[in-house]
């Protein structure tokens, strides 16, 4: 499973079943069209850092960051080299 897939994933899984992959069809990778609220996102970034073994601050995530799904697995996968470095 690739980073986007882990991130769909986490999202549907932070949503309390709330988001469907319907739902993340429709809105491609533009996921601020969810509506998530910061929650939402606070528990999909510690997901994903749980799952990367990563730490991050949430704030320094920027909101365009967090409401794409490509830019989000970018930033994962910066985060992921700092650490292997």
């Amino acid at each position: 499973m690739n980073i986007q897939d882990k991130i769909k994933q986490f999202i549907m899984e932070a949503s309390d079943g709330n988001v469907t992959p319907e739902d993340l069809e429709r809105v491609g990778d533009d996921i601020g069209r969810l509506g998530l609220d910061s929650l939402a996102k606070i528990k999909i970034v510690v997901l994903l850092e749980e799952a990367y073994d990563i730490e991050t601050e949430v704030e320094e995530i920027s909101p365009e960051v967090l409401n794409s799904i490509s830019r989000l697995a970018e930033f994962i996968e910066e985060e992921v080299q700092k650490v292997s470095v």
